[in-house]
């Protein structure tokens, strides 16, 4: 009788290696991390685009996210 399938921890891997840290460390990592990075645009262009994210009440970041994940 199989108790689990080996597929499994591939598939989940991330998850599973967390598990492990909770193991050694008694604290559970997040399992997505964000990475801050600089970035240069035209200064009207952010001004524009901030004023847009402020009317509408989303966050830069989570707009250039949203965007970058269209287009990849």
């Amino acid at each position: 009788m199989k108790l689990y399938d080996k597929t499994i921890f591939t598939e989940f891997a991330d998850a599973f290696e967390a598990l492990a840290e909770y193991d050694r460390t008694g604290k559970l990592p997040k399992l997505s991390y964000k990475k801050r990075i600089d970035v240069t645009i035209d200064a009207n262009l952010l001004r524009k685009v901030k004023e847009y994210c402020r009317k509408n009440n989303i966050k830069l970041s989570n707009l250039i996210e949203n965007q970058l994940k269209t287009i990849i």
